[in-house]
């Protein structure tokens, strides 16, 4: 048998990263799809002109529990343990939160084609403080899928107080990792024990829910296509992400690759990106495009987001 057990520091709201693909886990507990150790870490710099300004750090390692006398690809339940980090701060020292997190994923074989059902569950301790900056106005849904917009659901009063507290979530998921093709799909729910998140206890936090899904396939000796979706509701906000990438083979090794892909983040923004595969490490980088006819044809964003990820096989 193998347990997975995961520990990492997220925000209490849901990530508002790109490389979801690598990340999955930190938006549904049971989306630890593979046995194999993972390092990975993500960075997002924000930017609103003569506004705020502020950045977006996320560090975590996967640790699947193996069974004696089996190795990665055989057919058995399994576990895993992860530990991360995220944390998010403007310049101007107005905003800052960071979250603590305990997670437990278990995965059942349904058959013997290396098709898994999985559970998960996580308890998270967060902090949050906004307030007190230059800027202490923000109009209505002002950066609300990014850390601003969190932070401000946590604190509507804006109060500048730094205030602590404790969320569990949970989620489950069924996935295939075939040869020549791959996908999950994942339902999850966070912050269900509904939390006090403000200084004079008069604001509870509603639940997340979420959706995730994915799929990869050869279409070739050289190429391969994936695309994949994270959907999420947050009370009256959500945030929706829908990615296709290309990933093509440059070397006989099958070490060294090379990608490009197209997201969309709903009623935001169009999200291009670059990958570069070399051996075990695979770096990203993602920018936003604003999309037209939303809050930033206002207030002007700029967004650049970079990953890197390695893995032990």
């Amino acid at each position: 048998m193998i347990v997975v057990l995961k520990v990492s520091l997220s925000y209490s709201q849901d990530l508002h990263i790109a490389s979801v693909q690598e990340m999955n886990i930190w938006y549904n507990p049971a989306l630890k799809t593979t046995k194999i150790p993972q390092v990975y870490t993500s960075f997002r710099n924000v930017n609103y002109p003569n506004i705020i300004a502020y950045s977006s750090k996320a560090i975590g390692i996967d640790l699947p529990l193996i069974p004696r006398n089996t190795d990665i690809s055989d057919i058995t339940s399994y576990a895993n343990i992860t530990a991360g980090i995220n944390t998010n701060s403007s310049k101007d020292g107005s905003m800052a939160s960071s979250t603590a997190m305990i997670a437990l994923t278990y995965a059942l074989p349904l058959n013997r084609n290396d098709t898994y059902i999985s559970i998960g569950f996580n308890g998270c301790y967060n902090f949050n403080r906004i307030g007190t900056g230059i800027y202490n106005y923000y109009p209505s849904q002002f950066d609300k899928q990014g850390a601003i917009g969190s932070a401000i659901i946590a604190d509507p009063y804006l109060s500048g107080y730094n205030f602590g507290y404790f969320t569990s979530s949970a989620g489950v998921a069924v996935y295939h990792n075939g040869e020549d093709n791959q996908w999950y799909a994942g339902v999850s729910t966070r912050n269900f024990n509904h939390p006090f998140t403000e200084w004079n206890r008069s604001s509870r936090l509603e639940s997340s829910t979420g959706v995730q899904g994915g799929y990869s396939t050869a279409i070739n000796d050289v190429g391969t296509i994936r695309g994949y979706a994270n959907f999420n509701w947050h009370g009256a906000v959500s945030e929706h992400y829908f990615a296709v990438a290309y990933t093509r083979i440059i070397d006989d090794s099958a070490s060294y690759k090379i990608g490009a892909g197209i997201g969309y983040r709903w009623e935001d923004a169009i999200v291009p990106s670059l990958e570069l595969t070399l051996k075990r490490s695979r770096l990203n980088l993602y920018y936003d495009i604003n999309f037209p006819g939303t809050l930033y044809n206002l207030y002007s964003r700029k967004s650049l987001t970079f990953s890197y990820s390695y893995t032990f096989k």
